[in-house]
């Protein structure tokens, strides 16, 4: 109380109405098309600093004068969506019988050492044991996938790959592959592919997506880092022009990626009322356009059933979920998860167990 008396309330209620008004901004802004506004393309990205940065007002709010506790909450309550797609809260349930496990993996050409000997190969090791009915990969070094081709057929006996310039986007099942349809967007090295599977009686749509990546290097990343770090003194790292530098990229490749998951959704709409599962690198979060756009016809499994912000990209400093798996109406997704237990990819897998209804 004594910190409040020193200083004026207003200041902090000021403060606090100034995060939520940019926390809104950014939930708000991701719902526009990046071909169309690129400035502001990138602001789902700062989302999660600003979410943080009210649930600190919760907390404050609580310790010093209660009653404001109202003022953050109803920030909050301005964008539920965003906050519960970036940090969903759900009770935990088993799957019930018959339910079929999905997982998507950004393997980064199986580990960083590049090794081919995939009996050694921690991650493709990962894979053969996980117990997923259907596996979708993105960036599989193709020497790799070659060479285990004839084991992974005992677990997986119905596979489709495709070079994405040295690595394959492929998909592996314990279910017959009826057909296989690559979507046309614009791209150079990215891929979309929609494997119909035969499951019991039914037909599963599966839509296995590499999309736009930042193409960030080592040096930018460390811009980012190095702007994080010496926000308040931008002269120790010349932070306007790497900041100007970044959001160049940033902007370029979120207008790519918007172009290609417009073409992704129609896809998708075209296809309304059967079983549809999409996953795989979106390179984009939850409060973004990318989720926004696929959210017209398909639910997130994470956020019906996920715990916390699953962060599934852990690399340079840089903390996002931006590996999906969404689905149907007609589907029921239980116990998302990103499994971080496994540290060889700069992505970690995520999976859930679905059930046709």
């Amino acid at each position: 109380m004594k910190l409040l008396k020193t200083i004026p309330l207003a200041i902090f209620i000021a403060i606090n109405l100034v995060v939520i008004v940019a926390m809104n901004f950014c939930a708000y802004t991701s719902c526009l098309p990046p071909q169309d506004v690129p400035q502001w393309s990138y602001f789902g990205l700062m989302f999660p600093v600003f979410l943080a940065s009210n649930a600190f007002f919760v907390i404050f709010w609580l310790i010093f004068k209660w009653k404001w506790v109202l003022l953050p909450l109803l920030g909050m309550a301005l964008c539920a969506n965003s906050v519960r797609a970036y940090f969903p809260v759900n009770i935990p349930s088993e799957p019930p019988a018959g339910s079929m496990k999905v997982l998507s993996y950004n393997v980064e050409a199986f580990g960083k050492d590049k090794s081919d000997n995939w009996e050694e190969n921690s991650i493709m090791q990962y894979l053969l044991r996980s117990g997923a009915d259907v596996i979708c990969l993105q960036e599989a070094m193709k020497a790799v996938v070659d060479k285990a081709i004839d084991s992974i057929s005992v677990i997986y006996p119905y596979h489709h790959y495709e070079l994405e310039t040295d690595n394959y986007i492929a998909c592996f099942s314990k279910f017959p592959i009826e057909s296989v349809t690559r979507i046309n967007y614009p791209t150079t090295t990215n891929h979309s592919y929609a494997y119909e599977m035969l499951v019991g009686k039914d037909t599963m749509l599966v839509i296995n997506n590499h999309l736009e990546s930042y193409r960030l290097s080592t040096a930018d990343r460390n811009d980012y880092k190095s702007i994080i770090k010496n926000y308040k003194h931008p002269e120790k790292n010349d932070s306007e022009s790497k900041y100007l530098s970044l959001t160049e990229k940033i902007t370029t490749h979120d207008s790519i990626r918007g172009m290609q998951v417009d073409s992704v959704a129609a896809f998708v709409a075209k296809n309304r009322g059967k079983y549809i599962v999409l996953c795989g690198d979106l390179n984009s979060t939850p409060v973004s356009y990318i989720h926004h756009r696929l959210m017209d016809e398909l639910d997130d499994a994470y956020t019906c059933s996920g715990n916390g912000p699953g962060i599934s990209f852990d690399d340079g400093g840089m903390f996002f979920r931006i590996d999906h798996i969404l689905v149907s109406p007609n589907i029921k997704a239980y116990g998302a998860k990103v499994d971080s237990s496994i540290k060889d990819s700069d992505h970690y897998p995520i999976y859930c167990f679905i059930k046709l209804e």
